[in-house]
C-alpha cells in the first residue's frame, strides 16, 4: 500500500516538475532549477491516432520513425495534410498535385494509406469556421486516442495555425485523447522519447520521396541529425530517437491558451482572440 502511494506521489511530483519547467520555458513564470528526464517509451498507449501535418512532409520530419512503427503494426492512423501545392496567393507553387503525390508515396513507405488533404494554401492555415468544423467532424469520425501535431511553439505560422484549428475543433468534439506534439523547426522540451533506430532507414526513404522539398534543403540529413541528437537523452547517444511533448488534450490546450495570454494579453488580440 505504502509503495503504491509512494509511486503515485512520485508520478505526481514528476508531472508537476515537468509542467513547472515547461511553464518557465514558455514564459509563464520563473520556475526552479529543475532537471527532468523524459521517459523512453515505444509509443503512446492509444494506437488509434490522427496525425495533423501542416505541410506534406512535416509528419515524416517530426515522427516518421514512429509512423513507420504504427504502419508496421497496422494501427488505425489517419494523416491529415492541411496544405498542398498552392501558395498563400492562391497560385500553384508546384505543379498541381506535386506535394500530395509525394505525401502518398512517403505514406506508402511508412505503411500508411488513410490520408486526408484539406487543400489550405501554404502560410494560410487559420482557425476559420469551415476548417474548424471539418476537423471537428473528422475527429468525431475517427475517435482518436492519440492526436499528433507540431508543438505550438514550432517556428512556422502554419504550425501555430494547426494548433489553433485543433484547439477550436477539440472544443466542438470534446473527446478524450492524448496529444503527442512533435518537433519540426524548433526543438521542444520533451517528456517522451521514442527509439526509432530500427525505423531510421524507413524514415530516410520516406523523406526522400519529398523531392520537391529536398531541392531546397537536405531534410533527410537535417532530420536524422536531430534524431541522432535526441538519442543522447536516454539512449547514450546510440542510434536515433524522436522526441515528443505528451499531455492530455485539455492540459495541452490550456498550456497553449496560457502562453497566448502571457505573450499577447487577454484582450481582443490575445488569448482566444489571437488569430
Amino acid at each position: 500500500m505504502a509503495a503504491a502511494v509512494g509511486g503515485r506521489l512520485k508520478a505526481w511530483l514528476d508531472r508537476r516538475a515537468f509542467r513547472e519547467h515547461l511553464a518557465a520555458l514558455v514564459g509563464l513564470g520563473v520556475g526552479k532549477d529543475l532537471i527532468f528526464v523524459p521517459d523512453l517509451v515505444s509509443g503512446p498507449k492509444g494506437r488509434r491516432a490522427v496525425v495533423l501535418s501542416p505541410h506534406c512532409d512535416d509528419e515524416t520530419i517530426g515522427m516518421g520513425g514512429l509512423l513507420r512503427r504504427h504502419g508496421a503494426a497496422a494501427d488505425p492512423v489517419t494523416v491529415v495534410h492541411f496544405t498542398g501545392s498552392v501558395s498563400a496567393a492562391g497560385v500553384a507553387a508546384y505543379a498541381p498535385g506535386t506535394r500530395e503525390a509525394e505525401a502518398r508515396r512517403a505514406a506508402a513507405v511508412l505503411g500508411l494509406s488513410d490520408l486526408v488533404f484539406l487543400g489550405e494554401p501554404d502560410r494560410g492555415v487559420r482557425p476559420y469556421t469551415a476548417l474548424v468544423d471539418r476537423l471537428a467532424g473528422l475527429l468525431r469520425e475517427k475517435r482518436p486516442e492519440t492526436v499528433y501535431l507540431p508543438w505550438f511553439l514550432d517556428n512556422h505560422v502554419d504550425h501555430v495555425g494547426v494548433n489553433l484549428v485543433f484547439r477550436d475543433a477539440w472544443e466542438k468534439w470534446r473527446g478524450r485523447c492524448v496529444v503527442w506534439a512533435y518537433e519540426v523547426w524548433s526543438p521542444l522540451f520533451p517528456n517522451r522519447v521514442v527509439d526509432i533506430t530500427a525505423e531510421a532507414e524507413w524514415k530516410k526513404r520516406a523523406l526522400a520521396e519529398y523531392s520537391s522539398q529536398q531541392a531546397a534543403l537536405d531534410y533527410v540529413s537535417v532530420s536524422l541529425a536531430l534524431n541522432r541528437y535526441r538519442a543522447g537523452l536516454r539512449m547514450g547517444g546510440r542510434g536515433y530517437a524522436e522526441a515528443f511533448l505528451a499531455m492530455e488534450a485539455s492540459e495541452y490546450l490550456d498550456l497553449l491558451r496560457r502562453w497566448q495570454v502571457s505573450r499577447l494579453g487577454d484582450g481582443p488580440e490575445g488569448g482566444r482572440g489571437w488569430r
